[in-house]
């Protein structure tokens, strides 16, 4: 449904952008659950709907503390599009606002509902986390790959493509590529100046991989220790929080 109003896309941001950002937050640590689409949207739409509240009730409280900072919401709904053409940029300048108040306010949530210990949960296919992930930057994922037909093929992990069904990817391997045909006793490498092969997933049967280590590089840079706040997100959310409020509150004095 595409909103058809002003009215109808301020809804629209105030309610499923929240929602929709705090649940892209909240999958990122929980594992995929296999829902209808209606529970998925109800869920976006009671988190935008609290978070959108939250931010709703601290604006008000600050244009209560400071009148001038934030909409009147009661003059709003009073007087509705006259207030609007009285105080236009102070009706763009709150929803702004809100809006993003709502979104650190989501930030917070989550940090604060998510265990310290909880690892990000990347959605990725098997092989990407075997051959890419897994390995890491100082190895190489040396693979065997046994075909359909008994046919083992070894050699580096050199790419793969991306389709969802694994029956249509394509592995490539790297040299020192060797195969070793059904009921060969060896394996037989094959010469040097073949560099790679592709091998058509509907063939594989299994993979084996082992991950062999990378040659010893110059030592770089020492990383950066870590930034205090880094760790606690729902503070540095709350403290964007009361940024957005100081500009509001220096806006209005202004």
């Amino acid at each position: 449904m595409v909103p058809s109003s002003v009215g109808s896309v301020v809804v629209f941001l105030l309610l499923v952008t929240p929602g929709a950002a705090f649940e892209l937050l909240w999958q990122r640590t929980r594992p995929r659950r296999d829902e209808s689409a209606f529970i998925e949207i109800s869920r976006v739409l009671l988190t935008g709907v609290l978070l959108s509240g939250a931010a709703i009730a601290t604006l008000m409280a600050v244009e209560a503390l400071v009148p001038g900072a934030a909409v009147d919401l009661f003059a709003l709904l009073r007087d509705g599009e006259r207030y609007v053409d009285r105080h236009p940029a102070l009706v763009v300048g709150t929803l702004a606002a809100g809006l993003a108040v709502a979104l650190l306010y989501g930030v917070a949530a989550h940090d604060l509902l998510t265990a310290p210990t909880a690892r990000r949960i990347a959605h990725e296919t098997v092989w990407h986390t075997a051959f890419g992930r897994l390995p890491g930057p100082r190895a190489r994922a040396f693979l065997s790959v046994q075909l359909r037909d008994g046919t083992t093929i070894m050699g580096y992990a050199a790419g793969y493509s991306t389709e969802p069904d694994p029956a249509r990817r394509d592995l490539m391997l790297a040299a020192p590529l060797t195969m070793r045909r059904p009921g060969a006793e060896e394996a037989t490498a094959l010469a040097g100046s073949w560099q790679v092969m592709v091998v058509a997933g509907a063939e594989i049967s299994t993979i084996a991989a082992a991950y062999v280590d990378r040659p010893a590089a110059a030592p770089g840079p020492r990383p950066r220790p870590a930034v205090p706040f880094a760790r606690r997100r729902w503070a540095v959310a709350l403290a964007g929080v009361l940024a957005v409020l100081a500009v509001l509150v220096v806006t209005a004095a202004l």
